[in-house]
């Protein structure tokens, strides 16, 4: 079983338009609302792959039940930790003409540390332990950027495989943790090795300069482009 983690999950609602119009009145044609945040994102590809998953998260206020009455219609297994505040809505403005993707994310509830720590306990006292565990998106607002890092230490002390999806402080403090795996997009490792990855060569470079900061294994995400994997040892 793959579990995953979604400490900042959202209402993704996608809403589409023939064209959007500033400062008027803008008639949708299509509105789809989907439980959000990456690490459920992760466990709704496994289950539809027919794979074992149980997505871990922490959820708050009227958006919050929205959200586990929206995970059980996809029958998606889960275990959600209630918070005070809203879970966020984040929106996706789809428009025809010109077609491009317009994204607005809220910044979503700060959460007690007592939230956080009841968390991590449920996923250690998992039985059987899980295969991975996938920590994955934003922290929410008040949450150390340590919190990924000390979960991933946490879970390494148990044997437990970690990959780790985050950007910003979140990974570069993570990384620290010695996650099993990394994917960052090409601006995410930008922003933490702080120059342009544009051409091959710097993008090799800069996938063993982040093996070195402690992942086992590094994917760099390249949009169109691919990705580049990466190993800290050769894989038998």
């Amino acid at each position: 079983m793959i579990a995953t983690v979604t400490l900042n999950p959202s209402l993704d609602e996608w809403i589409q338009l023939p064209s959007l119009r500033q400062g008027r009145l803008n008639r949708a044609t299509k509105f789809v609302r989907y439980p959000g945040g990456k690490g459920i994102n992760v466990s709704r590809v496994i289950y539809e792959l027919g794979g074992t998953t149980k997505a871990f998260a922490l959820a708050g206020g009227e958006d919050g039940a929205i959200l586990r009455t929206l995970m059980d219609r996809l029958a998606l297994p889960y275990e959600f930790v209630s918070v005070a505040g809203s879970t966020r809505n984040n929106y996706k403005i789809v428009t025809l003409r010109p077609r491009a993707l317009t994204e607005i994310n809220a910044a979503g509830p700060a959460v007690r540390p007592a939230k956080l720590t009841q968390l991590k306990r449920r996923i250690l006292r998992l039985h059987p332990r899980p295969r991975c565990v996938v920590l994955s998106g934003s922290l929410p607002p008040n949450a150390p950027a340590s919190t990924y890092r000390d979960w991933i230490i946490a879970l390494r002390r148990r044997r437990i495989p970690t990959v780790l999806d985050t950007s910003g402080a979140a990974l570069r403090v993570g990384i620290a943790g010695r996650p099993w795996l990394i994917k960052p997009n090409q601006h995410e490792a930008e922003e933490m090795l702080r120059r342009p990855l544009t051409r091959l060569t710097a993008q090799i470079k800069a996938v063993h300069q982040l093996l070195r900061r402690g992942p086992s294994l590094v994917v760099l995400s390249l949009g169109g482009d691919g990705a580049l994997l990466a190993s800290a040892k050769p894989e038998r």
